[in-house]
């Protein structure tokens, strides 16, 4: 007999896999589902990142001719340095799990802001941009390679904001650009973790599938759904969570 807690994730990975597919911020559900369901919260950020991680391949694989329109030498260096902060910022958080549980209220509130933030943020890096500099693109994406490794939510929005910042690109040429490294990180992360036995395969797995389904419900009606009230929701959905997780302590003290 499938149990409540199994549909509640299997619903979860649902959730996730359509907030994902309409504004980002799949993780805000997928995440903290995971915790309430008893999972610790190192196995949890490493199963969370296995089931977000099909969706991210589906859109990287569309934006893959999006990168011929960059130079080839400067993609290179963005997919090395995704690589080597992904791998790090992954391999932390295995080394310092018990720093990580302690760090899971600070790191959704950063997300959370993030997230908030991101149409201000995308619209000051675009006032900002033409001040190109290389080192400085290339030593932001090793941050967000290992900000992605080690947590990853609202990596999306700061990718884009560097992009635009230090690189001088459109908001629509660095979207590709972005989808590619950040899908890059995830995929480098999950490999660390599964081989570190972090990913719980017994839930992961069907919340992929269920997570995949969504996406590809999301992918035939997008035009029929509000974008904009999706990402309201997940705001409010996303800042409810934090006050708990900083609440619970207090709650329970």
């Amino acid at each position: 007999m499938i149990s409540t807690r199994f549909l509640l994730l299997l619903l979860a990975g649902f959730g996730g896999g359509i907030a994902n597919g309409l504004a980002g911020g799949g993780a805000f559900i997928v995440f903290p589902a995971l915790i309430f369901a008893g999972v610790t919260p190192v196995v949890a950020n490493a199963t969370a990142s296995l089931v977000l991680l099909p969706g991210g391949i589906a859109v990287a694989w569309v934006y893959r001719a999006t990168l011929s329109e960059h130079k080839p030498s400067l993609v290179s260096k963005l997919l090395i340095f995704s690589s080597v902060g992904g791998i790090a910022g992954s391999l932390l958080m295995l080394h310092y799990a018990n720093a990580f549980s302690a760090l899971v209220p600070w790191l959704l509130l950063l997300a959370t802001v993030l997230f908030t933030i991101a149409p201000r943020l995308r619209s000051a890096a675009a006032q900002s941009a033409g001040h190109q500099s290389t080192p400085a693109l290339l030593i932001g994406q090793f941050a967000i390679g290992l900000y992605g490794g080690y947590f990853g939510a609202g990596m999306g929005v700061l990718a884009l904001a560097l992009y635009v910042a230090t690189a001088g690109m459109k908001i629509q040429d660095a979207t590709g650009l972005r989808t590619v490294c950040n899908t890059l990180i995830n995929v480098l992360a999950v490999i660390v973790f599964a081989s570190k036995g972090a990913v719980d395969w017994q839930i992961g797995i069907p919340m992929v599938i269920s997570g995949s389904v969504a996406g590809y419900f999301v992918a035939r009606i997008v035009r029929a759904l509000n974008e904009a009230t999706i990402r309201r929701t997940i705001l409010i959905y996303a800042w409810s969570l934090t006050v708990w997780f900083f609440a619970k302590p207090l709650i329970h003290s």
